[in-house]
This record gives C-alpha cells, structure tokens and sequence, in this order.
C-alpha cells in the first residue's frame, strides 16, 4: 500500500512539472513578444511544448528503438506541418 502512495505523489508530480514546464514556456514566449498574442506565437509555443514532452517520452519510455525512431518521424512531420502552418 505505501509503494503504491508513493508511485501516485511520483506520478502527480511529473504531471505538475509537466503542466508547469507548459506554462513557463508559454509566459517567456508572451514576455518575449511584449504580451501580443498571435498564432504564430502559439505555434512556436506548441512546436517548442511538442518538443519537450517528446524528449520526456523518449527519457521515460521502454519502448523499443524503431518504435521510437517511427513516433519520431511522426513528430517531425508533425511539427514540419506546425511551423508552416504559423507562418
């Protein structure tokens, strides 16, 4: 019972850095860009977000190599699609 509490907080508390590492980026983006809020910040900031979470998956999955390297390629493509689409 008590490894399984601790696994819950463990868990909470990525979530949280997670959700704050968003945020964080998206108060530095809108700091850098004198608080005008545009698209084209809000696809920097979900291309710059994708990119961390991605590199948390990769940290933390168990998966095998060439599963990695196909999501890889997928995330690429994807923010490929995300940065034109800010232009």
């Amino acid at each position: 019972m008590e490894q399984e509490k601790k696994s819950i907080i463990i868990h909470y508390i990525k979530e949280f850095l997670v959700a704050f590492t968003g945020v964080s980026i998206l108060i530095i983006l809108l700091w850098y860009h004198k608080f005008n809020f545009s698209v084209k910040l809000l696809s920097l900031w979900i291309f710059i977000f994708n990119a961390v979470l991605f590199s948390f998956w990769l940290w933390i999955s168990k998966n095998k190599t060439w599963e990695k390297g196909i999501v890889g390629i997928y995330f690429i493509l994807l923010e490929w699609i995300i940065l034109i689409g800010g232009r």
